[in-house]
C-alpha cells in the first residue's frame, strides 16, 4: 500500500485510549526499538501523564504531525512524534526517542 509518497509496511494497533486508536508501523517499531524504546512503553505514553506539541521540524500547517512528550509506567520520559490519520480518532506513530531535557520541560 501507499500513502503518500511513502509506502506503508504492515500496521498494528497498538492501544485504544479514550475513544483514540494508536497504530504503528513495522518501520515505527523498528525506528523505537533501535532506540530501546518498546511498543508497550509507547503505548503507555497517552495512558499516563502527557502533553503534546507542535513538532518543531513540521511546517506548522494544520494536519502536521504532533509530539506526543509522556512518561511511562517506569518513570521514563519519551517523545513521540504521532500523525492524525484520516480517521480523526486514529494516531500513527511515526518514531521516538527518549526525552530531552526540552523535551521534558514541556510536560513539567
Amino acid at each position: 500500500r501507499r500513502n503518500g509518497d511513502r509506502e506503508l509496511s504492515r500496521v498494528v494497533v497498538t492501544d485504544t485510549v479514550d475513544g483514540q486508536r494508536w497504530l504503528a508501523t513495522d518501520a515505527a517499531r523498528v525506528k523505537l526499538g533501535a532506540r530501546d524504546i518498546s511498543t508497550a512503553e509507547a503505548e503507555q505514553l497517552p495512558c499516563n501523564r502527557h502533553a503534546t506539541a507542535r513538532n518543531p521540524r513540521g511546517s506548522g500547517q494544520e494536519g502536521e504531525r504532533l509530539m506526543l512528550i509522556g512518561q511511562t509506567d517506569g518513570g521514563r520520559v519519551l517523545a513521540l512524534v504521532i500523525e492524525r490519520t484520516l480517521d480523526p480518532t486514529t494516531w500513527l506513530i511515526i518514531t521516538g526517542w527518549p526525552a530531552t531535557d526540552r523535551e521534558r520541560r514541556i510536560l513539567d
